[in-house]
């Protein structure tokens, strides 16, 4: 018999992550279940040591192997090098 594995889709970080899209207005992102969706669908560049991080971080706090803050600050890292790579 397999086991249970609790995810909180729901769970939200203490402040949002603001990203710029398009140079459009920004976008909040309240949590690591949304911060994950947009890495994998809406983020330029799907490479790179901190993206990776982001994304296994971000799975991590929803399983509650992991502060999400810690997730919080490797998407705001990880949006940040987006940010250098486009320059």
């Amino acid at each position: 018999m397999g086991s249970v594995i609790k995810v909180s889709f729901s769970m939200e970080w203490q402040l949002p992550v603001f990203v710029e899209r398009d140079g459009l207005e920004d976008k909040a992102i309240y949590g690591p279940a949304e911060a994950l969706k947009f890495l994998q669908e809406k983020f330029e560049h799907r490479s790179g040591g901190l993206y990776r991080l982001a994304v296994e971080s971000c799975r991590a706090a929803l399983t509650h192997k992991q502060d999400p803050d810690k997730s919080r600050a490797y998407f705001f890292a990880a949006c940040g090098e987006l940010r250098m790579k486009s320059k």
